[in-house]
């Protein structure tokens, strides 16, 4: 089975899949790629590529503006998430309230710095690290995290958690930027030397979509497009701005 989500919406797919006790996966091919596997027509599994589970599953969108969908009957194994009216109301909650929360800080890989806990290290700390240290829900933690900021308890350093990686990939464009992964440095250290978190950025969210793959990849992509929405969004309200000025 197969469609454009111009035809058919995300939850009617779904809901197929649920009413027939279907076992298979089904890939969701749009601006953020990820999939959701079914056993006996519950929902079992899903997520961005690598990363996998009920945050990555939430964070994905579910109302695809565009794109495709696939699905194969496999055989899938493993304990249901919840009920599949649970699932899918939380899911369409948390998926409103993430877009909320990317207007305040653009994605949980942004790090934070403040009077609170497990943001009060000197250098401050990501909301996946964050979250990942409290052993708590991405979503809850990036939602109280949004709220700090929001009432100047935390602030962003202009740092990301994916400054951390150290790739060596000269991928297929031959850029300087490109050079200049030798796997020495870190993503971060890439900045320092002068290329801008947006050059980046862009650049290692079009070479995922090219297929490049690494431990986390599937994180990193999520975050990454989330900060390019963040981004444009800023970028068009300061012109609106401006132009009104």
């Amino acid at each position: 089975m197969q469609g454009l989500f111009s035809d058919v919406p995300l939850i009617g797919v779904l809901s197929l899949l649920h009413e027939t006790g279907q076992t298979g996966v089904l890939d969701v091919n749009a601006e953020l790629p990820f999939t959701v596997a079914f056993a006996h027509g519950e929902v079992v599994e899903g997520g961005i590529l690598d990363w996998t589970g009920l945050d990555a599953l939430h964070s994905s969108p579910m109302l695809p503006e565009s794109g495709s969908f696939s699905y194969m009957r496999r055989d899938v194994r493993g304990s249901v998430i919840a009920p599949f009216e649970k699932f899918t109301t939380d899911w369409a909650r948390v998926s409103d309230e993430w877009a909320q929360i990317g207007t305040i800080i653009s994605s949980p890989s942004v790090v934070l710095t403040g009077p609170l806990p497990l943001y009060d290290q000197e250098k401050g700390r990501s909301v996946r690290a964050a979250a990942r240290d409290a052993g708590l829900p991405l979503f809850d933690v990036a939602s109280r995290a949004a709220d700090a900021v929001s009432s100047g308890k935390l602030r962003p350093t202009g740092r990301y958690a994916w400054y951390g990686l150290r790739l060596n990939h000269q991928g297929q464009r031959q850029t300087a930027l490109a050079r200049a992964l030798d796997g020495n440095v870190n993503l971060g250290e890439v900045v320092e030397r002068g290329f801008s978190a947006s050059e980046v950025r862009a650049y290692l969210l079009a070479e995922i979509r090219l297929g490049l793959r690494f431990s986390g990849s599937g994180w990193v992509l999520r975050d990454l497009v989330w900060e390019t929405k963040h981004e444009a969004a800023v970028t068009t309200t300061t012109a609106s701005n401006d132009f009104m000025f």
